[in-house]
């Protein structure tokens, strides 16, 4: 509820919960993957969202059967913006304890009117629905890898979303290895946070040693890895 899943991962979750507790079970056989169409997630994004999943500790998984991970100081998801945990334990609290004050005979009159209006008389619009390929480009578009705790996820959305910009959005595969040079950077001294900025600034699609960064390196070309000895200042180029 305050953790920041997508559409489709929460869709799936609701189903494992369905399943699991709302059968009175802790864990929930979902016999094929394609089973969860029935939520509206299809087949060939199934996996993707299963292995987020896994990999950030929220459901662990074992062939067919599936399981929440209870324990939510484990789950390597964001909070939603505007989350407190004091006030959602005030906001529990009291409802749980039923501190909360109770309804006017106005007001409860004022429910059962608004109810057979929304439900009888008056006739609700109908949204417009996203096209099939609006929906697809919004789960194409969307980060599902999981960033390491060093990497600040508000720079890393930044970087990418200047990357869709130049039309040269990356792929899963394309995160890994440009996660995976990050952490070589950062090994060699670099703020990885600081080189995604520079990327940001400098309208760079990889990543590169800070300028006047260890050992005064500098890349002549960001697209393509100099030679030893052959660093150069971008600006001079």
């Amino acid at each position: 509820m305050v953790s920041h899943f997508s559409e489709q991962q929460r869709r799936i979750l609701d189903f494992i919960l369905r399943l699991s507790w709302g059968c009175g079970n802790k864990v929930a056989y979902i016999p094929h993957q394609r089973d969860f169409e029935i939520v509206g997630v299809r087949e060939s994004h199934v996996k993707a969202h299963l292995d987020w999943l896994s990999e950030a500790r929220v459901i662990m998984r074992e062939n067919c059967y599936y399981q929440f991970n209870k324990d939510f100081d484990q789950w390597r998801v964001s909070r939603s913006t505007g989350y407190s945990k004091q006030k959602l334990t005030k906001i529990v609290s009291l409802n749980l304890n039923h501190n909360k004050p109770k309804l006017t005979e106005k007001e409860n009159e004022n429910l059962r009117n608004s109810k057979d209006i929304v439900y009888g008389k008056r006739k609700n619009s109908t949204p417009k629905l996203a096209s099939p390929k609006e929906r697809l480009n919004k789960i194409l578009n969307k980060d599902i890898y999981i960033l390491p705790e060093w990497i600040d996820k508000s720079t890393w959305e930044a970087f990418l979303e200047m990357r869709r910009k130049k039309k040269a959005i990356p792929t899963e595969r394309a995160k890994q290895l440009l996660v995976k040079e990050l952490g070589k950077l950062r090994s060699e001294g670099h703020n990885p946070n600081e080189v995604l900025n520079q990327s940001i600034m400098r309208n760079y699609t990889g990543v590169f040693p800070l300028k006047g960064g260890q050992g005064g390196a500098h890349w002549a070309n960001p697209r393509s890895i100099p030679k030893s000895g052959e660093y150069t200042d971008p600006d001079d180029l």
